[in-house]
């Protein structure tokens, strides 16, 4: 009887307290939605850079008539097939202007050299043998040649992400597996390609997703533990004796941002030595550039823990209006599936998202070795992050400061 009693207690606390009892209702379906709206979508808008200087012809040997011109025009039949809810297509003249395009605004570039009708029709020959066609209202025989020295078509590709670069050759073997379907060929798709990877070395699911596990490590621990900090600091008295001392809430704010962030740094730090060392995770820029992401991404996110701590009344209040930082975080912000495939609004949720831009920032250095300037997007929104979380923190410190 005793534990009902207490357990009884307990319930009708939690049912006066407004706050509390929201969060527990709210926050399992907020769970919820995030998760089925960000992982049921699929791949759309792919920017790709096409060039077709394909001719459309193929030349070959008959039984009846010796050597005849076909009109197959394979490359446009490619180009055709392939899924526009999935790709943007780029057509291109030149060649090495859709080369350098893939890692600038493009996923992936395809080059069609002006052979390549003949050289599909002729390895489909050769590897299926003789076969009937209709030419000039009359059926011929075309016969095999010579094998096709190497593969037919360039492909270059930003593997950066193995979750794009995957399903873009998904959807690049469906394509011409309907162009070689049509040639009745038992070619393969891959000796077609000449798949050329951005960057040098094969770039894991571990080394894709280490950057923004580690900015969500960074997220969880900071926020989690300024927040709880502050709160304690508060109920106790502690920032009470602060405020009413003769120092000013700017101080106070900067202090406890300095402190802690010189934790977030020394954490971040450990999180980057340690997958380094057991993991071999991929690391190929600058470690200065890593350093001024992580500080100014730690900014802000003092400013927000600190302003998590001013709403929330006790530490249980504030650890969850921490998670409902913490669920879009880890669900919305591409840690573990690409932005890419999220639906309009779930997208425009997550560039909301201070971890959406610490997580492209910490790729493009560790994955593919960019400097400071491919990054300057994502430092000026996480920089504007900092200014305007601790400008607003200072605001309610303030006004806890008139209220002590």
């Amino acid at each position: 009887m005793t534990s009902l009693a207490v357990a009884r207690n307990v319930l009708r606390r939690i049912l006066r307290d407004g706050r509390t009892l929201a969060l527990i209702v709210i926050l399992p379906l907020f769970f919820v939605l995030i998760y089925g709206s960000s992982f049921s979508g699929s791949y759309s808008d792919l920017t790709i850079a096409i060039v077709n200087e394909d001719n459309g012809l193929a030349s070959v040997r008959t039984q009846e008539v010796g050597r005849i011109t076909l009109t197959v025009d394979l490359a446009s039949a490619f180009i055709d097939a392939l899924d526009r809810d999935v790709f943007d297509i780029v057509m291109l003249d030149d060649a090495e202007e859709a080369l350098e395009m893939v890692g600038n605004g493009a996923w992936a570039a395809l080059v069609f050299p002006r052979s390549f009708s003949n050289a599909v029709v002729s390895e489909a020959v050769r590897s299926s043998g003789e076969r009937r066609v209709e030419f000039e209202g009359n059926g011929v025989t075309i016969l095999p040649s010579e094998p096709v020295a190497g593969p037919l078509t360039i492909l270059s590709i930003d593997d950066a992400n193995p979750l794009v670069a995957g399903a873009i050759m998904l959807a690049f073997d469906a394509a011409f597996a309907t162009v070689l379907e049509s040639q009745q060929s038992s070619v393969t798709v891959e000796s077609l390609l000449d798949v050329r990877p951005l960057y040098e070395g094969e770039i894991r699911m571990l080394d894709f997703t280490a950057p923004g596990i580690i900015g969500f490590a960074m997220t969880l621990i900071t926020v989690m533990l300024t927040a709880m900090a502050v709160v304690r600091e508060r109920t106790g008295g502690t920032l009470t004796r602060i405020l009413i001392a003769p120092v000013s809430a700017a101080q106070v704010t900067l202090g406890y941002t300095l402190a802690f962030s010189l934790i977030a740094l020394f954490q971040a730090a450990e999180l980057f030595l340690v997958s380094l060392w057991l993991f071999d995770i991929r690391f190929v820029g600058d470690p200065g550039a890593v350093i001024l992401v992580i500080v100014v991404f730690a900014i802000g996110l003092q400013g927000i823990a600190t302003l998590i701590s001013t709403i929330a009344k006790n530490e249980a209040q504030a650890m969850q209006f921490v998670l409902f930082l913490l669920i879009p975080s880890i669900m919305l912000s591409g840690v573990f599936w690409p932005l890419e495939t999220m639906p309009g609004t779930m997208r425009a949720l997550s560039y909301a998202i201070p971890l959406t831009y610490a997580n492209a920032a910490l790729r493009k250095i560790m994955l593919t070795g960019q400097g400071l300037s491919a990054l300057t997007f994502e430092l000026s929104v996480l920089g504007a992050i900092a200014v305007v979380t601790l400008l607003l923190s200072i605001l309610s410190m303030r006004r806890q400061a008139y209220t002590a």
